[in-house]
């Protein structure tokens, strides 16, 4: 953590103080991206292009970041692809030859996916490596036949996220004979989408058009709750509030856009309708209201983040325009947040999770990795 508080257009500060690399490690998320493009179109995943599998099993084993990544995948792809989508920490025992298997996560040692691979192997599935492989994973594939999607560029595990997504977006969209429909973007084409982004959000850029550095500034000092609107948000602000604990050391919440709004609606305390004028906090306990005295302590509701596509973005803003501090997060980094228009083309509007959004959302997970790093560099964690 920083030792001392900085400006967030500190510029030369904040680079002094990233001795972790942490701007750097959220800038690479594009080109962990590309390399993932890359290997597919090397022929890395051939093997599975004429499979119609009977399952496609994700092992996460104890990375939670994984687990995320995989449920994410889940939501966003899960409804399109004509084959299950299996997450679990562990291998399942009905594993057969007509399986997809892949070990997804960033902990080589982890004894999960060494165990994943030998017994896979073993009974002949088709196995993917998404993990780096070295240690005891290494031994468990070393005279096997895999698809090695392992990272091919330095990675920070808490920056993980979008390599992973990017893994099993791959295996999916390889899966030929697994129709899917319709398909995600190419990973090439959200490679440069990412690229721009980690441009837009640059220490260099002034926080009033850099929408990392405000977001930032819209979650500090604050509780904060991440939300969205839509099962794939949902996973995705999961990432959020993990990425910044993580790295910043800040706890949030994370649910869904129905119980968010729902815990808003309680009322904070009993006495909450009253004037606090009269509270003293040197003076005053806890229950200072429940007198009827006054109102008690002052009591702050979380900020609220949102987190959806500009497409749905003028619906959620309806949904939650009665509960005051909510924001609105879409993947539009050059616009201010919020709808661009309330009377868009609302027939071309996807009201839940499409393959199309894969960008959308890898956008914004890569403006929040930037806001986390700026927490951090920024010591808000201990303000």
């Amino acid at each position: 953590m920083s030792a001392h508080f900085r400006d967030l257009d500190d510029v030369d500060g904040l680079i002094a103080a990233d001795r972790d690399g942490l701007l750097r490690s959220a800038a690479t998320s594009g080109a962990h991206v590309r390399a993932v493009a890359h290997a597919v179109s090397e022929g890395v995943l051939d093997p599975l292009t004429d499979l119609r599998p009977r399952a496609i099993v994700v092992v996460t084993g104890a990375s939670a970041s994984a687990r995320r990544a995989a449920e994410f995948v889940v939501a966003l792809l899960a409804a399109r692809v004509d084959a299950p989508l299996v997450v679990a920490p562990t291998l399942p025992g009905w594993i057969g030859p007509l399986d997809v298997v892949v070990a997804a996560g960033d902990d080589p040692g982890d004894r999960s996916y060494a165990d994943a691979a030998l017994r896979a192997l073993r009974r002949r599935a088709e196995f993917v490596a998404a993990v780096p492989v070295e240690g005891p994973f290494a031994d468990a594939v070393a005279a096997a036949s895999i698809a090695d999607m392992s990272p091919r560029l330095p990675a920070d595990a808490r920056f993980g996220f979008v390599r992973l997504v990017a893994v099993l977006v791959a295996v999916c969209t390889q899966l030929s004979a697994a129709r899917m429909h319709p398909t995600p973007p190419a990973l090439a084409d959200v490679a440069d989408l990412l690229d721009a982004e980690a441009t837009a959000y640059r220490p260099g850029n002034e926080s009033f058009h850099n929408q990392a550095k405000l977001l930032a500034m819209r979650a500090d000092g604050r509780s904060v709750a991440w939300a969205g609107d839509t099962p794939a948000a949902t996973a995705l602000a999961e990432h959020v509030a993990a990425t910044l604990f993580a790295v910043a050391g800040i706890m949030s919440a994370a649910g869904d856009e129905a119980d968010i709004l729902a815990r808003l609606r309680v009322p904070a305390r009993s006495g909450a309708a009253t004037d606090s004028l009269f509270y003293d906090p040197d003076f005053d306990g806890p229950d200072f209201g429940d007198s009827g005295v006054g109102g008690g302590a002052p009591v702050e509701r979380p900020r609220v983040m949102m987190l959806t596509t500009a497409s749905r973005s003028w619906g959620v803003q309806q949904r939650t325009a009665s509960f005051g501090d909510v924001d609105i997060v879409t993947e539009q980094a050059s616009a201010p947040e919020g709808p661009a228009s309330p009377v868009a083309d609302r027939g071309a509007v996807e009201f839940g999770d499409a393959p199309s959004d894969l960008g959308a959302y890898l956008a914004m997970a890569v403006r929040a990795d930037f806001a986390v790093a700026y927490l951090e560099l920024t010591g808000a964690a201990a303000r």
